[in-house]
């Protein structure tokens, strides 16, 4: 059995306290138009109403600050400690509950305990992706929906890419060598890669009924005419 003071989720949580040490508050209302634009705008647009919701890697809560008006208690788990610090001072005042953990290595949170999971950009990061699945999934009622975004290694950009013989990376340029801070993993600490079709495939696998995919960026709903070629990011809403 795995804990969070193993090695390896101490070198990852290292990583990531160092690259967002000093890192703003998420009080930031964002304002989004007909269609996101990024990845936060994404997850706010296609989150339906409840009770509860809990925001999986939440960051310094900018997520979770944009949903406080759709539900009436706000959850989040986070590996790095400086961000559950951030998080924490970004939602003073809220009925929120921020806790530093690891959704791979399971949560303090009763079975089908929310309405909606929000997962932004932090599936690549994981090591167990199908144990973050299931957890992801157990924490959902009955009806509840799975809001997951993570970055599209088939995009048309990564297609060429590797056809020419390069490593498609999805965060840090130079085939992923150049990083944002000292200490900070290869390719922004990304460790797997994604396409729709295998986000659908781990959905139904653990159980999921429905999954939806959709496009999203700055050029808006053009993005979602064809997702898995023009999109840089897999959007998926897949309900329990």
């Amino acid at each position: 059995m795995t804990s969070q003071t193993d090695p390896v989720w101490a070198k990852l949580e290292k990583s990531y306290s160092a690259v967002y040490k000093g890192e703003r508050l998420g009080s930031k209302v964002l304002t989004i138009g007909k269609w996101p634009r990024n990845r936060w705008e994404a997850c706010i647009f296609w989150a339906p109403k409840g009770e509860r919701v809990l925001d999986v890697g939440c960051g310094h809560g900018i997520v979770l600050f944009n949903l406080k008006d759709k539900f009436k208690e706000l959850y989040g788990i986070e590996l790095s400690k400086a961000r559950v610090e951030t998080a924490r001072k970004t939602l003073a005042g809220y009925n929120t509950h921020i806790v530093e953990g690891n959704i791979e290595l399971g949560t303090p949170f009763d079975e089908a305990y929310f309405d909606v999971v929000i997962c932004s950009d932090v599936i690549e990061h994981v090591i167990d992706v199908k144990a973050a699945f299931w957890e992801m999934h157990r924490l959902l009622r009955k009806g509840g929906s799975l809001v997951l975004n993570t970055p599209n290694v088939a995009r048309w950009k990564g297609r060429l890419t590797l056809l020419f013989g390069k490593f498609p990376s999805t965060s840090a340029p130079s085939e992923g060598i150049d990083v944002r801070a000292e200490g900070e993993l290869l390719d922004g600490g990304h460790l797997h890669y994604f396409t729709f079709s295998l986000l659908n495939n781990l959905c139904r696998e653990v159980g999921f009924s429905q999954v939806s995919n959709y496009g999203f960026g700055r050029m808006g709903v053009l993005h979602n005419l064809w997702p898995s070629l023009l999109s840089g990011s897999c959007q998926i809403v897949a309900r329990k």
